[in-house]
């Protein structure tokens, strides 16, 4: 006859606390609160077709790099996010992934880089989004 050993249940008791212990720490560490709605931001979206960003002379219209925002704080940066759609094509951006958009503000106008609007001349449209 084989006897077990009288360790193995410790160890198999050890083992069950520590998965209901590592349980329990992610059903009671969960954060109920999945986003915080802020009430007071401002969203404007500007849109530039390629008849506005495109000049008579084929150059890039550097008057939609200036925004005026007159009630925007020097306090809190906005977000500015730059969204683009080619010819046939759907919206994407580079902003929000590979490529940070360029800009400064101060007294209520926002000036974008011209640097952030790439392969102007393949596009169709342009949406600026700030949020602030």
């Amino acid at each position: 006859m084989i006897r077990p050993y009288w360790f193995f249940p410790v160890l198999y008791t050890k083992h069950l606390i520590y998965y209901l212990l590592f349980i329990c720490s992610i059903a009671l560490g969960q954060y109920n609160e999945k986003y915080i709605e802020y009430k007071s931001l401002t969203k404007r979206v500007y849109n530039f077709t390629k008849v506005e960003f495109i000049t008579e002379e084929g150059e890039f219209n550097d008057a939609i790099c200036t925004l005026l925002l007159p009630d925007l704080s020097e306090d809190s940066p906005p977000l500015v996010a730059i969204y683009y759609k080619k010819t046939n094509s759907k919206w994407f951006t580079e902003s929000l992934y590979r490529k940070r958009v360029r800009f400064t503000f101060r007294d209520g106008v926002i000036k974008l880089d011209r640097s952030n609007f790439w392969a102007w001349d393949e596009l169709e449209e342009i949406k600026v989004v700030i949020i602030y």
